[in-house]
């Protein structure tokens, strides 16, 4: 009954969870690209968005996606509200 509920709404098994998550990790290897500096990225992503329109910040997900002959930066950011104006300083 619980992998029907989870297939309903469409939640991953762990091992495809896992998978991808290993994915993610060595295309960040095969780009070089550390950790922090992702998290940065996501950061500064983040400050931008905001001044724009009210974001949950705790779904957040920013990933690389490498294809045949490119990579994607891909982000998933769950928006509130937009801003009738803009909230910069």
């Amino acid at each position: 009954m619980l992998k029907a509920i989870r297939r309903f709404f469409g939640e991953k098994a762990s091992s495809q969870m896992a998978r991808q998550r290993m994915q993610v990790v060595l295309m960040h290897d095969r780009m070089d690209i550390a950790p922090d500096i992702m998290e940065a990225l996501k950061n500064d992503i983040i400050a931008v968005l905001s001044r724009y329109m009210e974001i949950d910040k705790r779904t957040i997900q920013v990933d690389l996606e490498q294809g045949k002959n490119y990579t994607a930066l891909i982000s998933n950011v769950q928006i509130k509200r937009v801003y009738r104006h803009s909230m910069s300083t």
